[in-house]
């Protein structure tokens, strides 16, 4: 299940949607995605984020 609340990193308010209303710019979904020790796609997605 996602998480419908977004966070504004500029002015840090709380929307729904995926641009601020008060600044305009983009949103981003405040919490990380779940950790699992069998995730077959981690390094990928490690080295995607990270650039190893």
């Amino acid at each position: 299940m996602r998480t419908l609340f977004r966070l504004c990193p500029r002015c840090r308010e709380y929307t729904l949607k995926d641009e601020c209303p008060i600044c305009q710019a983009g949103t981003k979904v405040p919490v990380p995605p779940r950790y699992s020790p069998e995730d077959r796609y981690g390094r990928y997605r490690r080295k995607a984020i990270y650039g190893e």
